[in-house]
């Protein structure tokens, strides 16, 4: 069954039974309303009969001024007999001896339902109440009065007000069925929404705006709903952005092995034939192993990479003398400096020490001074390491060309380019350094950030922790944790 009809039928169901339970409610109500308003008009028509030592005239003017509205009078003996308007015992009280032992006590009797005498009309059905007669009124004895309404006059003012009260029944359920029907199409119309997205989304159409306005459980799950889209929306623009790094990086590295491996084949096809005179022969082959560490070059740098990534590697931790350190790292890069013609300089605490992988830190601080020789032309490169209470801070500053702030973020990805124009240098060919960086770094414990402006440089900042408390964990135990956490 559709949604809409569980919605309308649910709401019929429960109205109707509101409705019912209602109007059965209102029309025992409005019963005994119209029993009470009656009891209480004859008690005081019979109260102001009795107060007013009636004689037999007075109750026969006051049954005329009475018959308009259908009200009889009777006078009765103390044991029930009729001496009023007629001796005939057939119309006595017919009360039971409880109800005579009540007024004869002095105590009213409320209404009764019972046959009395209607003169011309005969016996018919009476709503009637008794009053006490304690003393001789007039001309007549001790005993007890009653005045009684034709029970047909009760009983057609209650089916008019059960009329009434059916007809606002109706009413009120026409209104209830139109307001149900109204709501439930309201809320289907939210689900269909809903619906429609789905399919949407399901079918890779992303574009979709719901209506977030719903303060319900609906606008909710619409706006968790459209927060879910707008995270495959940026998933998808992630994985196609990716997608295109990905294409780029294939091209470079198919170019970067296509020179090599032209070079080499060129080579050996003169080796092989002789084209190449004795006294070249040695050069050939000193180019050949040339081109041969740049595809190993190449090939290992990727694979280093994807054993980071998945920490499939152990960081052996020592403590590492900071000058000593810098000082081979300068020694390092001077020659890669000189060739474009910047110079390499350091400043380090004297007593700085370094808790870290030894061949891990040169691989991280060489690439960081790699990409500044490479992005920077007739400028120094200054290295920092300096001692902080919470760990060393070691700090690549370079005054090349700097990083665009719409770039930062995605330096950190693999096969990401900041300058695409220079992907064919003999530095950084693959485009995956900075990301091998940022997995090293924070397989330390540590952190890395850069700070740049176009045109004015960068400045690579690595926060390292210092080594754990003697005692507290062995090396060995602590690498491990680090590892593990990164997984």
């Amino acid at each position: 069954m559709k949604f809409l009809w569980q919605q309308i039928i649910g709401f019929l169901l429960v109205m109707l039974l509101a409705l019912a339970i209602g109007g059965y409610r209102m029309s025992e109500y409005m019963t005994q309303k119209i029993y009470y308003d009656k009891e209480q008009q004859l008690l005081n028509y019979g109260k102001n009969i009795v107060s007013n030592n009636f004689t037999r005239s007075d109750l026969l003017k006051a049954s005329q001024l009475l018959a308009s509205e259908k009200i009889f009078i009777q006078v009765y003996l103390e044991d029930g007999r009729i001496i009023y308007p007629t001796y005939d015992q057939r119309y006595d009280s017919n009360l039971s001896q409880e109800d005579l032992a009540t007024i004869n006590s002095g105590k009213v009797v409320g209404l009764r339902t019972n046959q009395a005498f209607a003169g011309s009309e005969g016996n018919l059905q009476f709503t009637t109440v008794y009053l006490p007669i304690n003393y001789d009124v007039g001309a007549f004895p001790a005993g007890f009065i009653s005045l009684g309404a034709p029970l047909d006059g009760v009983n057609k003012q209650i089916e008019e007000a059960q009329k009434s009260i059916q007809w606002s029944l109706g009413i009120a359920t026409g209104f209830g069925i139109l307001a149900s029907i109204i709501y439930a199409m309201l809320q289907t119309q939210k689900i269909k929404q809903l619906q429609t997205a789905t399919k949407r989304v399901a079918s890779g159409q992303y574009d979709v705006k719901l209506n977030l306005k719903g303060q319900d459980e609906f606008g909710d799950l619409a706006r968790d709903f459209q927060g879910m889209i707008d995270s495959l929306l940026a998933s998808q623009e992630e994985i196609k952005r990716q997608e295109s790094l990905r294409r780029q990086f294939m091209m470079d590295a198919a170019h970067e092995m296509r020179t090599p491996l032209t070079t080499m084949s060129g080579l050996l096809e003169g080796l092989q034939h002789d084209l190449i005179p004795e006294s070249q022969r040695d050069r050939c082959m000193e180019l050949i192993n040339k081109e041969t560490q740049r595809l190993i070059r190449l090939v290992n740098e990727n694979l280093d990479y994807e054993k980071i990534r998945s920490h499939q590697f152990t960081l052996n931790k020592q403590l590492i003398n900071g000058r000593e350190f810098f000082a081979l790292i300068r020694q390092q890069m001077e020659t890669k400096a000189a060739e474009k013609n910047d110079t390499v300089r350091f400043e380090v605490d004297s007593d700085l020490v370094i808790w870290a992988d030894y061949d891990r830190l040169v691989q991280i601080v060489i690439n960081l001074t790699t990409n500044a020789i490479q992005f920077s032309e007739n400028e120094e490169i200054l290295l920092v390491g300096k001692n902080q209470p919470d760990g060393v801070v070691i700090q690549v500053i370079d005054h090349g060309i700097g990083i665009d702030a719409s770039q930062i973020k995605s330096i950190w990805e693999r096969f990401y380019k900041v300058d695409i124009s220079r992907k064919n240098t003999k530095f950084g060919e693959s485009g995956i350094g900075l990301s091998v960086v940022h997995s090293l770094v924070d397989a330390h414990g540590g952190t890395i950030d850069v700070e740049s402006e176009l045109g004015k440089g960068s400045t690579f900042t690595i926060k390292l922790p210092h080594a754990p408390q003697e005692g507290h964990d062995d090396q060995a135990e602590v690498d491990k944790n680090i590892v593990k956490k990164r997984k």
